[in-house]
């Protein structure tokens, strides 16, 4: 059957299958089931790597196609052997996101307990982009998984809550991302309100000293006018000019702390 189904496997399938960054996609053909499924895993340089399997359906017998010799090769243990392989990289990809969400969380907390680092904003654009490209992925994984699912109920009945058990670890995957996103948001939201909160704090601060500082600049300069006719300009009108300046602080500050408390 194994020969078979290699003269069998249609020349648009095998292209399908030998390419490594095929979109998952479930199709009944009239020999055969055609399922790839895309996963996306951290590799041990803590990377993240999107890993594809093609996998024929045939009279109830499972075969996994390998890229490096380009032919498929029959599963012994059929479904059971097809769920174990599904389950290995399931789990890897329920590990990465948690891992994600782990540092979701740091992120929270620092920000929350106003111990930001520098590369903040850096690092949550690169959570960010990954979980978006992950939540694409897995999306469409889920949806494909759930069509293969339902179409072979039958056939992997004897295993038929393994399979469901990988489809509920694909589903919470995709619920973590598309929850995590959410929270990134929020982070966003909360730390530009805070900084936003800063600059009109300084904003306020520079117009107060403004308010003050500007109408001093302004008789200052009119009274270093080099001309006769200046006020205060006979013996005694330096303290003149100084009780001035002091008055017209006195009312602009008292102007400014009677505005506050009303």
């Amino acid at each position: 059957m194994q020969k078979d189904i290699n003269k069998l496997l249609d020349p648009f399938h095998k292209e399908d299958l030998n390419n490594s960054i095929h979109p998952s996609i479930y199709l009944e053909h009239e020999h055969y089931d055609f399922l790839i499924l895309r996963f996306p895993i951290e590799t041990e340089d803590d990377k993240i790597e999107l890993v594809s399997k093609g996998i024929i359906i045939a009279n109830n017998e499972i075969f996994l196609y390998e890229r490096e010799r380009e032919e498929l090769v029959k599963l012994k243990l059929g479904w059971e052997s097809l769920h174990q392989l599904l389950d290995e990289i399931i789990d890897k990809t329920l590990l990465l996101v948690t891992n994600l969400r782990e540092q979701i969380i740091d992120m929270e907390e620092s920000l929350y307990t106003k111990q930001l680092k520098e590369e903040f904003l850096n690092h949550w654009f690169n959570v960010k982009k990954e979980l978006i490209a992950i939540n694409r992925v897995i999306v469409r994984t889920v949806t494909m998984y759930e069509r293969f699912y339902e179409k072979n109920q039958k056939n992997i009945h004897p295993f038929i809550n393994n399979f469901h058990d990988l489809l509920e670890h694909l589903s919470r995957s995709q619920r973590y991302v598309e929850h995590n996103i959410e929270k990134l948001n929020t982070i966003y939201n909360f730390y530009s309100a805070r900084s936003n909160d800063k600059m009109n704090q300084s904003i306020y601060i520079l117009t107060i000293l403004s308010a003050i500082f500007l109408p001093l600049n302004l008789m200052v300069g009119f009274f270093g006018m080099n001309t006769g006719t200046l006020p205060f300009t006979e013996e005694g009108g330096t303290i003149n000019v100084v009780l001035l300046l002091g008055a017209t602080s006195l009312i602009l500050f008292l102007f400014l702390l009677f505005r506050r408390n009303r």
